[in-house]
């Protein structure tokens, strides 16, 4: 079985991740969508069982997209999942230069593959995504509608 793991923080889950998760889940048989732990980010808008739940509703319509969070190594996480290829979106040559990088290492120590998928134009990092969020902007152009009324009433909360 041919299974993959598109691992990252979606916080929040936006239309460029979706867009992903829809492409790399026809091509293999199995996708498991991971919310990974970024120990370099230190505040999320929205907890992990909020983007589950999220990433959930929005997947739900494919049997063979399966949602977890993942503790410690994406790897060790992958090895565990039997996945035989990590998924990653890249949306410029820089995104791609950090990205490889961590791909030759992860096939180094696991012998795990990266296959690296373009973006397209709905993805912007998620640090835009807030602080056009933070202004009230309208997101529909990269957030699920669902996500975007979440995020837009967390931030109110927090005003």
């Amino acid at each position: 079985m041919r299974k993959a793991l598109f691992a990252g923080t979606f916080d929040p889950p936006t239309l460029g991740h979706l867009d992903i998760i829809l492409r790399a889940s026809r091509l293999f048989d199995a996708l498991v969508v991971g919310i990974a732990k970024n120990t370099a980010k230190n505040t999320f808008i929205l907890s992990e069982d909020e983007r589950k739940a999220a990433l959930q509703e929005l997947t739900n319509h494919s049997p063979h997209i399966e949602v977890k969070i993942i503790s410690g190594l994406v790897t060790e996480f992958a090895k565990g999942e039997g996945v035989n290829v990590l998924i990653r979106g890249v949306r410029s040559s820089s995104d791609l230069e950090n990205e490889q990088q961590m791909a030759w290492a992860n096939r180094a120590i696991t012998g795990i593959e990266t296959l690296f998928i373009p973006s397209d134009q709905k993805a912007i990092s998620s640090t835009l995504i807030k602080e056009l969020a933070s202004h009230g902007a309208p997101l529909k152009s990269f957030l699920p509608e669902m996500v975007e009324k979440k995020l837009h009433n967390r931030i109110q909360q927090e005003k």
